[in-house]
């Protein structure tokens, strides 16, 4: 019992004496959509076994700036609906496995979305697709800045290492897809628009815990104690 709670106690000390680190990296991105980028990181080095890794985090952020868009009602008939305007992006890999601990991706795709209604009257006789945003039978929308981010934590099951791994010394890619997005929920409008422009960052964050020198001594030391014990 007294060589359990001393060991126990040096453990402890140990623990307390391990430093908790991060490494961050940041890719940024920008544009107008639609463009597509690959993104280099940096593979994480335990130092030979001598660093523990935590977690890996992943965080996607989108903003979505200016851009406009016109709804012209076509119809003879008054139409009503919801709209959404701005940008997606997402990413993935074949050089990671960017799935968290219940294999679904990491990060879902991120959405920098105005929303909005609409109500326009039927159509007041202008021709079809010359987008006249004037009321009642039309709208015009001037946008400003919009973000959003996703994040999750890679799964343990996929801290693979390798040249496709994100253990190592190396390096691997993500590829990030940016689009515009225009939607609306009626057939009949005719509609123009100028895209945003689109930016953000990729970020990878590893959690990981580095031993100080006294916490291989103090295990050192409970292992000379357990010993003299025995011999005694």
């Amino acid at each position: 019992m007294h060589k359990l709670t001393v060991f126990t106690v040096l453990v402890l000390l140990a623990a307390a004496a391990a430093n908790a680190v991060q490494i961050t990296q940041v890719q940024t991105y920008g544009g107008e959509p639609l463009f597509s980028e690959v993104l280099t990181f940096e593979q994480f080095d335990d130092n030979g076994g001598a660093y523990t890794l935590n977690s890996i985090q992943i965080k996607l952020t989108l903003n979505a700036n200016g851009g406009q868009f016109i709804f012209d009602n076509d119809g003879p008939e008054p139409v009503a609906g919801n709209w959404e305007f701005g940008a997606k992006g997402i990413i993935h890999s074949t050089d990671v496995t960017l799935l968290n601990s219940a294999s679904v991706p990491v990060t879902a795709m991120a959405e920098a979305l105005h929303t909005g209604t609409f109500a326009l009257a039927a159509n007041t006789g202008d021709t079809e697709h010359d987008y006249d945003p004037s009321a009642p039978d039309g709208m015009q929308y001037d946008a400003g800045f919009v973000s959003d981010t996703q994040a999750d934590f890679v799964g343990s099951a996929s801290w693979t290492t390798g040249t496709n791994g994100f253990l190592g010394i190396g390096s691997y890619d993500i590829n990030l897809d940016v689009f515009s997005w225009l939607d609306c929920s009626a057939g009949s409008i005719s509609f123009t628009f100028t895209p945003v422009l689109a930016d953000g960052d990729v970020t990878i964050v590893y959690d990981y815990t580095v031993p100080e020198p006294a916490t291989m001594v103090l295990l050192g030391l409970g292992i000379v104690f357990l010993r003299k014990k025995k011999i005694a």
